[in-house]
């Protein structure tokens, strides 16, 4: 179906919505779609620096299913580290 063709069906049960607000949601209910079914993957790629923990990430990135660094996987870290970037090497 076509993004014409729904358009039409969707005016033809809410004719009072313009072509913008049916064209807004109709891609809203495909980013929801996408990301609840994880139809959709792909792959991130950036550079790291020596002693960082911490990375600020693409805002589109939904989910994180792995992690490589010089072709070794990462493992998944659960709740917060016990060392911090900040600390001075002391467990908390």
């Amino acid at each position: 179906m076509t993004t014409k063709e729904m358009m039409e069906l969707v005016q033809q049960h809410h004719p009072h919505m313009g072509e913008v607000e049916v064209v807004k949601l109709l891609n809203r209910a495909k980013n929801d779609f996408c990301a609840q079914t994880e139809i959709v993957k792909d792959s991130y790629t950036f550079n790291t620096v020596a002693n960082q923990r911490y990375y600020d990430i693409d805002n589109r990135i939904l989910k994180i299913l792995h992690v490589w660094l010089n072709d070794v996987e990462i493992p998944r870290t659960i709740g917060k580290p016990k060392i911090d970037d900040e600390d001075t090497g002391e467990y908390t």
